[in-house]
């Protein structure tokens, strides 16, 4: 699935039409509902990109994963002093 401590992203479509952001991580658990696709995966997309490490998953209504990416910031670039 995918390596432990990381966060990952869940976009799902509910049974009501909304679509949810579902985040789990080792130090948080959050919940959103967006009214389109898109601004679901905007959303996720743009948090996945605020941490060092995540992983977005999209879900089918029956649950299997539709497409998932892994966002990996790396380390900071060191920044070299000239005299």
């Amino acid at each position: 699935m995918h390596a432990p401590g990381v966060p990952q992203l869940s976009v799902t479509p509910t049974r009501d039409g909304v679509w949810s952001v579902n985040e789990r991580g080792p130090s948080r658990v959050a919940i959103a509902y967006f009214p389109s696709k898109w601004g679901a995966m905007r959303h996720a997309v743009r948090a996945a990109k605020a941490k060092p490490r995540c992983r977005v998953a999209l879900f089918e209504p029956n649950g299997a994963v539709r497409l998932s990416r892994d966002y990996d910031q790396g380390p900071e670039p060191h920044k070299v002093e000239l005299p």
